[in-house]
């Protein structure tokens, strides 16, 4: 069934009587039985340009993906080990836990944000999840299957380009390893998606565990860059630095070296995680802005520092926004009070991104446009621009962005007009 301008604004027009514009994706399910989020979950959207691992695939296909791998098992703690020496008594095999009663609500309490303590600092239970889920993808073998399942659900969703943040760990053969299993699995999706594109951003990170590790995984993605292709061309177009922003080390800490290693490796973009903080008295974005970056992750906290808006705008870098992330972890919790809205308005280029999905909602993509749509009250050409945004602005060299484009355009029409 297709979809007018007219029938398009009727449907956001009831979603916002039914649930306005500050919502819960974790804990107001009736979102999802919405007309206005069934057809944006329909709806091609492009691609995802800021998405992390290993936190996309939603809690429920994290648990089908669990009971397919009885050697990860969970632990008392909620935390998930491969199997081998040392493993914790009383530990379990998916397939155990719910043997017993636990049930996928059970995990999605412990594996999101939904349950957080309240009064805590929501940023020591979200890293924490990391914790308990950093073994999900322990060997390029898992590293190939869930990203297999990740894709294939990105293209259950229109999207056919996925910019994937990860870091490569341990030595270069370790980075080579890890990368070849996101080109087999990107192989694997290829029987069913031909057209389906994949980049790696690969991330460094800035806090006490991640900035002792700071060079080496830079080294390792260079490494990668210059001997992982996917038979199409590089898997590795970009470097990011990530963590959160309000207790971390700065980008000080790290900007004569990502200046060393962009002159160094031309081929490799800049996109840095900056700006996500509701503090008005820290220099991340001018930081990233001298680092001469191509897009910008986040940018929440922008509307601080007008000159630097102003320079944004003027120089056209593109600002990855993330509206249900920042809803989750406490930067907004009212869509329509969300900066960006302004951001875009100005003209300054906006793409969607989901963030950290697994995490954050019951879905991926879909719920960060249902949230500027209504937050942002956009119409239907709108949303069509910033699903274009997301091409336009991908880590993909002309020929690949060009071929991305022809086949949303065709979707785009068919999906509008069936």
């Amino acid at each position: 069934m297709g979809v007018t301008a007219q029938q398009f604004e009727q449907m956001k027009a009831d979603f916002r009587a039914s649930f306005g514009t500050e919502f819960d994706f974790l804990r107001d399910k009736g979102i999802y039985d919405t007309p206005l989020y069934k057809f944006l979950e329909r709806m091609p959207k492009g691609s995802d340009l800021h998405a992390h691992a290993d936190a996309i695939l939603p809690i429920e296909l994290q648990v089908e993906f669990l009971l397919d791998h009885p050697e990860l098992l969970i632990t008392p703690e909620w935390q998930i080990r491969y199997i081998g020496p040392g493993a914790p008594y009383g530990s379990r095999t998916m397939k155990e836990c719910l043997g017993e009663g636990l049930t996928v609500e059970d995990f999605r309490r412990h594996w999101t944000v939904a349950g957080a303590p309240e009064g805590g600092y929501l940023w020591d239970w979200f890293e924490g999840i990391f914790t308990k889920c950093g073994a999900i993808c322990t060997t390029p073998a898992l590293v190939q299957d869930y990203y297999t399942r990740v894709m294939l659900y990105y293209h259950s969703i229109g999207v056919e380009h996925l910019e994937l943040r990860s870091p490569f760990f341990g030595s270069r053969e370790d980075a080579i390893a890890r990368a070849e299993a996101y080109v087999r699995a990107l192989k694997a999706v290829r029987e069913t998606d031909p057209a389906f594109t994949l980049t790696v951003v690969a991330c460094g990170g800035k806090n006490d565990v991640w900035d002792p590790l700071f060079d080496q995984l830079m080294d390792n993605a260079v490494w990668v860059a210059s001997h992982v292709h996917d038979g199409r061309s590089e898997l590795v177009r970009a470097i990011d630095i990530v963590n959160d922003e309000d207790r971390s080390y700065s980008l000080a800490r790290y900007e004569e070296r990502v200046r060393r290693i962009i002159a160094e490796n031309p081929p490799l973009r800049l996109t840095l995680h900056a700006g996500e903080s509701l503090r008005g008295e820290n220099e991340e974005i001018a930081i990233a802005l001298r680092c001469d970056i191509d897009r910008l992750g986040h940018g929440f906290n922008l509307y601080r520092y007008p000159a630097l808006e102003q320079e944004v705008l003027e120089r056209g870098i593109c600002m990855e926004i993330c509206p249900v992330s920042n809803a989750a972890l406490g930067y907004c919790r009212d869509f329509s009070k969300h900066p960006a809205a302004e951001y875009m308005k100005r003209g300054i280029p906006i793409v969607i991104c989901s963030d950290d999905a697994a995490y954050q909602a019951y879905s991926v993509l879909t719920g960060d446009y249902l949230a500027v749509t209504v937050g942002w009250d956009l119409t239907l050409e709108q949303v069509r621009g910033l699903c274009r945004n997301s091409i336009e602005y991908a880590f993909l060299g002309p020929a690949r962005k060009k071929a991305l484009m022809n086949w949303w355009e065709n979707a785009w029409e068919q999906t509008l007009n069936k």
